[in-house]
């Protein structure tokens, strides 16, 4: 009965650890598309740095969604550094600030893929066990239990 314990138990430990990986792959798919914004806000800024006062484009807002608009300042642009507060930066300072945080993001993406490998490696070191202990208990059945397991099937 002992070994029927330790299988609950290594299921019980399953079940959490693939929660636990449910949510790391999330966190990595919310951290690829937050990356993604972030890249396209630095290739718009550096192109409207490129524009002249006046000139027409298209201006990206998000899923795909532009809007025509007219280029009145090319100089500065706002950005939000944190806990909803927007600043004005020179769009050099801007670039560089979006960029420190796109590094800031890889550092977070290689953490998270670490403990994804960490708890993937958890869960087949739980499997090979609950394997073996399976093994076990089916080695350890009497005869007389085998007839009546087959009798079942």
């Amino acid at each position: 009965m002992a070994g029927r314990d330790e299988l609950a138990k290594i299921a019980y430990e399953m079940q959490l650890y693939r929660e636990e990986a449910q949510v790391l792959q999330q966190q990595l798919e919310n951290l690829q598309l937050n990356y993604a914004s972030v890249e396209l806000a630095i290739q718009t800024l550096e192109n409207v740095a490129k524009l002249s006062k006046g000139d027409q484009m298209l201006l990206p807002v998000g899923s795909g969604a532009y809007i025509k608009s007219k280029v009145e300042n090319n100089e500065v642009a706002l950005v939000d550094v944190g806990a909803g507060v927007v600043v004005e930066k020179p769009i050099p300072d801007a670039v560089k600030f979006l960029k420190s945080r796109m590094n800031e993001m890889d550092s977070m993406r290689e953490k998270l893929q670490k403990n994804f490998v960490e708890v993937s490696n958890r869960m087949k070191s739980l499997e090979e066990s609950a394997n073996k202990l399976m093994e076990k208990l089916k080695s350890a059945q009497t005869p007389k239990d085998k007839d009546v397991h087959q009798e079942y099937r």
